[in-house]
């Protein structure tokens, strides 16, 4: 059984109150995970998001036909992953592969749902949270995309 104090350690959970926090560990589980494991697969059902409470987590796509794995983002200890279940068609899109022994928290989307139906400030709180965790990523994607362009390269073909 996860308690109060577990989620008390992540950032993310900053916002709420404890009387918040006592009713989200209610759709919260614990799931452990060794080295090479996948939590999800890209085409499952979004039914959970998750935090990691220990080890490292890789966001990849994967396609076997062509053995190509591009390995999009990478999640450590108190980081989010698996939001694809707030957005139709509530699949994953990416691969969630273990690269060590990890820990995350599990929080049933399903559950989370009738509780923000429940409490319209902790589906807001929730949510919004979410919007700041994604604003980073664009920030940082962003300036990613800056990096790789700033410098105009010049191809050339050459004839025949």
């Amino acid at each position: 059984m996860t308690k109060v104090e577990e989620l008390n350690k992540f950032d993310f959970f900053n916002a709420f109150s404890e009387k918040q926090l006592a009713e989200l560990i209610k759709v919260t589980g614990k799931k452990a995970y060794t080295k090479g494991s996948d939590i999800y697969k890209e085409g499952d059902r979004a039914n959970e998001v998750f935090i990691v409470s220990k080890g490292w987590v890789s966001l990849r796509k994967i396609d076997p036909e062509k053995d190509i794995g591009i390995s999009f983002e990478n999640r450590g200890r108190g980081e989010l992953f698996g939001t694809a279940c707030f957005m139709k068609p509530q699949e994953y899109t990416l691969n969630a592969i273990c690269m060590e022994d990890s820990e995350v928290l599990a929080m049933d989307a399903d559950k989370l749902f009738d509780l923000f139906q429940k409490d319209y400030q902790i589906g807001y709180l929730f949510l919004k949270e979410i919007a700041t965790v994604y604003f980073e990523r664009y920030k940082s994607v962003k300036r990613q995309l800056y990096e790789m362009v700033k410098t105009p390269a010049i191809i050339t073909a050459l004839p025949g």
